[in-house]
Formats: structure tokens, sequence, C-alpha cells
């Protein structure tokens, strides 16, 4: 009775489909995002539009495995850059859900926006940096009417 339950479970392991899971660093363990390699630009910008994908026309990614879903696109105007030269209106993409490290912004108030870029010149932001702008030294950069995208889940408050 054991061996053809072993034998189900092996088999339901070996054709389940690869889940998605966001894992990032601590942001004490991540070099500041004004310092960071990974960060091409930094600004401060308010949430002008957000750009869901058609069905058919943004096809998930697939990638080691792992199907990754469309992104999004949001538009910003910017009210500040803190790196990089950023234009005064950016394009953002960002994956549709959190567990694909998405990011979700606010229309309710200014947004700290992190970016990295793509060979493409596209900006793309991600949660692992989102959730850095409550941390020191990135907390000084953004005032108290800057929406915080994400929370660091290590922070202790």
């Amino acid at each position: 009775m054991l061996k053809p339950l072993a034998t189900l479970a092996a088999l339901a392991a070996v054709s389940a489909p690869a889940a998605l899971a966001c894992s990032c660093l601590p942001c004490d363990s991540q070099p500041p995002l004004l310092e960071s390699e990974y960060t091409a630009g930094a600004f401060v910008g308010e949430l002008m539009s957000v750009r869901k994908p058609a069905t058919g026309n943004f096809p998930a990614e697939t990638e080691g495995g792992f199907e990754y879903p469309p992104q999004l696109v949001y538009l910003f105007k910017v009210t500040r850059s803190l790196k990089g030269d950023m234009p005064k209106y950016v394009m953002v993409r960002s994956a549709s859900n959190s567990a694909a490290c998405g990011v979700t912004f606010s229309f309710e108030g200014l947004n700290a926006v992190a970016v990295s870029q793509d060979e493409d010149g596209r900006y793309h932001a991600g949660s692992c940096s989102q959730m850095c702008w409550g941390a020191e030294p990135n907390r000084s950069l953004i005032t108290e009417d800057t929406m915080q995208t994400w929370a660091d889940p290590m922070a202790l408050e």
C-alpha cells in the first residue's frame, strides 16, 4: 500500500508546475538605493495612469521553468529626480502580481520609485528595491507625503 502512494507522490512532485514566490534580501543587506548598481534611476512622482495588458497582446514570459505574468505599465510625472537623468514623464513596468515581485503604486499621493533599466532602455520596478524606501539611509530621501509602495517585512517599527 505504501509503495503505490510513494510512487504517486513522486509523480505529482515531478509533474507539478513551478510556482513563483518573490524572495528579497533584507534592506540592511542591500546597498542604499542611490548607490546600488542595480538602481539605474530613482524619483518621486505622481502616478498618472496604469495600463493593464490586453489579453493576447502581452504573453507571459517563460524563463527557467517559471511562467512570469504579463507586466503592468505605469506612467509617472516626475516631481523630483533622485538618481539618474529622469525625464519629466516616465513609463515603469512591473510584474502584475506580488508573487513575481510586482509593485502596486498609488494614485493617492506621490510615489517614491527606484528603477532598473533593461537593454532596450525600458524602466522596471520590483518589490525588492521598493520595500527599502522605509529603511535608512533611503528614508531620508522622501517626505511623509510620499506613499510607501511596499513595507519592509524585516523592519522593526
